[in-house]
């Protein structure tokens, strides 16, 4: 019997249930022990979400696919990562779990490990440690050819981007759209994120170009973010950069008067 999200009672089992009672359920039906919900969830990758690293051991002692990967091409290490399942997600790498699947936007679990923003910091950076040592390369690309350290610095992640750089992350990485990290983080504001930039990378990065020849000064002026422009100018930022492509109008001018004022 399924229901309106096509599981059955052996995925509910896998959130909520003792290893006992899971055991006995897949005894009586084991055929359900890959079946998949609409959204190409197995019973694994539930117990794995939920951290339940007991449920994970039965299943795979079973047969489970360890490999399987849900509709979106998230795999177990993918959701343990997401989840903070740091448990799950040691006994995962150590069945043999690949480290690097990347998902259907070719999104490594190494990319999600610097975005996870309802992660405690300190759990964050050990599940991040526990994929670089268990081979995770940190210049992976995803399919806009961003690496991880580029999603680091788009979400602020001063953390990671010192962890990845130390395992030989690229900090002069770009996308397939020329963005690099400065441009990341003035774009979201992150000063703090500059300063490390800055301090890592030679003085002329701070007026990189991106593909439309717009540099991380005129990302922050632009998003309003005054503190990283400021910054970007103590950096030796050119304030008469000339942008290929921009249009003028009402927004255009309020912006350029805070800029002046900051000069």
């Amino acid at each position: 019997m399924r229901d309106s999200e096509d599981r059955v009672a052996l995925h509910y089992a896998a959130e909520t249930m003792d290893l006992e009672m899971f055991q006995k359920i897949l005894e009586q039906d084991p055929s359900l022990l890959d079946c998949e919900d609409k959204n190409g969830h197995t019973p694994m990758l539930m117990a794995v979400m939920g951290g339940r690293t007991d449920l994970v051991e039965l299943l795979l002692s079973k047969g489970a696919n360890i490999a399987h990967c849900d509709r979106d091409g998230h795999s177990a290490v993918h959701w343990a990562v997401v989840c903070g399942q740091l448990e799950t997600l040691t006994y995962l790498l150590s069945q043999g779990a690949d480290v690097e699947a990347p998902d259907i936007l070719k999104a490594a679990p190494l990319h999600y490990a610097t975005a996870s923003e309802e992660i405690a910091p300190e759990l964050a950076l050990s599940i991040l440690h526990t994929l670089l040592k268990h081979g995770a390369k940190p210049n992976c690309r995803d399919i806009d050819e961003r690496t991880p350290i580029l999603w680091a610095a788009s979400n602020g992640n001063l953390e990671a981007m010192h962890s990845l750089k130390q395992a030989g992350g690229d900090l002069m990485a770009v996308d397939r759209d020329r963005l690099g990290v400065i441009h990341c983080a003035a774009s979201h504001g992150y000063h703090e994120t500059i300063d490390f930039i800055m301090e890592s990378v030679p003085r002329f990065s701070v007026d990189q170009k991106d593909r439309a020849g717009h540099t991380a000064l005129f990302y922050a002026v632009t998003y309003g973010h005054y503190e990283v422009a400021k910054r970007l100018l103590d950096y030796g930022a050119n304030p008469n950069h000339q942008v290929r492509y921009f249009t003028w109008n009402k927004d255009s001018t309020q912006i350029s008067h805070k800029f002046l004022a900051m000069m």
